[in-house]
Parts: C-alpha cells; sequence; structure tokens
C-alpha cells in the first residue's frame, strides 16, 4: 500500500512538472457577436473559427494537466481591458488570444457562394503570432511565441509574411521571421495583460481552401497540439 501512494505521488509530481511555469492559461476567444471579425470567403464570422479552436485547444491543455479558462466565449464581452482585467483576476500565467486572418483589400476578389457574392483572397495563407514591447513580460511573451511557432512549423504549418508587407494595414516589424512573430506593440490584449501573452492568427479564412480546412477537427487538434507543445516548453523559462 505504502508503495502504491509513493508511486501515485511521483506520477502527480511528474503530471505538475510538465505543464512548468504555463500553470493556468487564459484562452482569450478574439471578436464578439457585436463585431465578428473578419468574414471567411464563405461568409462565416471569424469569432465562430475561435470558438472552434479555443475548444479544441482547452481539450488538449486538458489532456497535459494544464489549467485553462475561456474569455469571451458567449461573444458577449466588447471591451478588449475587460478581458485581461478578468485573466488577471483569475489568476492566469499566460493570455493567450485566438483569431483567425484576413487580407487587406486591394487582395480580395469577389465570387458566388450559395447565390451571394463573397469576397475572397487565395493570395495569402499560414499562421502569424503577435507580442507587444508594452507586455511587462516581453522576453517571455517572445520566447514562448518563438515555440509556439516553432511547433506549428513541426507540424507542417507555415507562417504567413504577409503583415511585414510595406503598405497601409500591415508594415508590421517582425520579432522572429522564421517563427512567424510580429510586433503588434499597441494591441490592447497584449500590451495590458500582466503575465506572458501573445495572439495567434491561426490562418487566412478569406482564403478559399483554408477556410475550410482549418475547420477540420482534425486540423485543430494539429494546431491546439502545437500550441499546447510551444506553451509546455515554456518551463525553460522557470
Amino acid at each position: 500500500m505504502k508503495f502504491v501512494f509513493i508511486t501515485l505521488m511521483l506520477i502527480s509530481f511528474a503530471r505538475c512538472c510538465l505543464a512548468g511555469s504555463i500553470s493556468k492559461v487564459a484562452i482569450d476567444i478574439g471578436h464578439s457577436k457585436l463585431y465578428p471579425g473578419a468574414i471567411s470567403a464563405r461568409g462565416k464570422p471569424e469569432l465562430e473559427f475561435n470558438v472552434g479552436l479555443a475548444r479544441a485547444l482547452q481539450r488538449v491543455l486538458t489532456t497535459h494537466q494544464i489549467k485553462s479558462f475561456f474569455i469571451g466565449e458567449d461573444g458577449g464581452m466588447v471591451d478588449l481591458k475587460q478581458r485581461t482585467s478578468r485573466a488577471n483576476a483569475n489568476g492566469a500565467s499566460f493570455f493567450l488570444s485566438i483569431h483567425h486572418d484576413s487580407a487587406q483589400p486591394k487582395y480580395l476578389k469577389s465570387w458566388k457562394w450559395q447565390e451571394v457574392d463573397r469576397p475572397y483572397s487565395d493570395n495569402f495563407s499560414g499562421f502569424s503570432l503577435f507580442i507587444s514591447r508594452k507586455n511587462p513580460q516581453l522576453t517571455k511573451s517572445l520566447h514562448c511565441a518563438r515555440l509556439i511557432g516553432k511547433a506549428l512549423k513541426q507540424k507542417g504549418f507555415s507562417p504567413s509574411s504577409h503583415h511585414a508587407e510595406p503598405i497601409r494595414g500591415e508594415n508590421r516589424e517582425w520579432a522572429d521571421k522564421n517563427a512567424g512573430v510580429y510586433y503588434y506593440d499597441d494591441l490592447i490584449v497584449l500590451k495590458t495583460a500582466k503575465v506572458p501573452a501573445v495572439l495567434v492568427e491561426a490562418g487566412v479564412i478569406v482564403n478559399q481552401n483554408e477556410e475550410q480546412n482549418i475547420q477540420r477537427d482534425s486540423t485543430r487538434n494539429r494546431i491546439a497540439t502545437a500550441i499546447t507543445q510551444g506553451l509546455t516548453s515554456c518551463k525553460a523559462l522557470e
């Protein structure tokens, strides 16, 4: 009996240590019902994509014994500062904002889907990660973003470079081009979080093919697994 007790204690300790310094993740579900974000090539609001990926991510985090909680799941939270306030109040050790991407109007074309003209652009695809130099834990934010980007690439996803294009609405500075990480200093949810914070643009939903692929359970699980691997690797920050 004593051997069994000691074994269970060791297993519990090992599981705890696997999570490293990322012990409680605030999963911020980007946008709201009032401001649903980008509209996909087939007319679906970004908010729905964000909710789907967030749920997949929480399932994977749970299997790795990493606690998490949602912010904005019901689509009613409009004030962006409330999001980080809730994360801070609930003791989050990491703030992860889930989004899906679009493209600048100059790249949009029109096609007909279910008898409705819809804008789309197949010029861009892939993920993008953002951090803010105004976040009080910039070094940790960048480190974790790099690890997430590396894990996404290992899972077969590619970073998108279109946010670095020197045009109005883009022109973002690279923090780590190889890992797909940009600086976006004045994003409210990144700069007002008290803990390390990363915003994930998981894919370009105005891209006709990527829109469909990114809604598949298998794709969402791969993305969620990669993000979880990146967060787990942040134990190196201890």
